[in-house]
Order: structure tokens, then sequence, then C-alpha cells
């Protein structure tokens, strides 16, 4: 297997991952530990396969998912998010170049967004009581789907 082809399995994989978490967090509102820990170990890899495997790259996606996870954790602590949200984004954040997280960030704002819509008028059709509870993992796995498509797609600009 050329480390190219690996490359894009990686991205598969992480693909099925991000799918499987959209799933859990409609399904139970949750992501689970062991999803979050498999795209945790297949960033590596990736970064093995996508030669990007230097002392200098692992450490800017190490800082990067750090920084992301301070970020997120913090929105945590005053409620904003749930703590799959916050492991999401972090370990994410390791499979990508630390702007193409920042274009992570904003595209799972705005779909988020969107989701946040349509799952309170969802709420409100239900009658449902409290408050509504917003998958917003749908939103980060989405927006990461995204980025991994533009990888995998537009790989000749």
């Amino acid at each position: 297997m050329t480390s190219e082809t690996l490359a894009y399995a990686t991205l598969g994989g992480l693909a099925i991952a991000l799918l499987i978490s959209i799933y859990t967090d409609i399904r139970y509102r949750l992501i689970f530990n062991k999803i979050t820990i498999a795209i945790a170990l297949g960033a590596p890899l990736f970064w093995l396969a996508s030669g990007g495997f230097t002392l200098t790259d692992i450490s800017v996606h190490l800082l990067t998912a750090a920084i992301t996870f301070i970020v997120f954790a913090t929105a945590f602590h005053f409620g904003a998010m749930g703590g799959g949200d916050v492991k999401l984004f972090a370990v994410l954040a390791l499979w990508f170049h630390w702007v193409e997280v920042i274009r992570l960030i904003l595209y799972a704002s705005i779909i988020g967004a969107v989701v946040t819509i349509i799952f309170l008028a969802i709420h409100k059709w239900k009658r449902g009581e409290g408050r509504a509870r917003i998958p917003y993992g749908v939103a980060i796995a989405l927006s990461g789907l995204w980025i991994t498509g533009e990888r995998i797609f537009n790989h000749f600009t």
C-alpha cells in the first residue's frame, strides 16, 4: 500500500467515524469516547502517510489541538457545549493544519446555527418539555466531513 493510498484510507476512516458520531449524537445526544479515541489515534497514521511526520509538524498539530481544547473546554465550563463536542473539536484539530481548524470552527458555527434552528423547531413542534437538547456534534462532524472532502476531492488545486 502506497503512502498516498494510506492517506486516503485514513481520511475515509475519519469520514466513517464522523458519520458514526453524527448518528450517535442525534440518537443518544452523546459522542462516544471510543469514536474520539479512534479519530485521535488515526491522526498520526495520517501524518505519516501524508508526509507531515516531522517534529515541527507534529508539534504544530498538538499545539493546535491543545489550544482548541482549552478554548472549547472554557465554553463547556460555562455550559455552552457538551464535553463530547469539546473532545471532537480537539481530536479533529489533530488532523488539520491550523488554518483549516479555523475554517472548521467557522463552518461548525454556521452549520451549528442551522442545526440549532432545526432542533428547536422540532422541540417546539413536539411540544417538548424543558430546554431543547441540541446535538452540536452534528455540526462539528459535518464541518469535519467538509474539510475532509476538500482534501479528497480538491487535491489537484
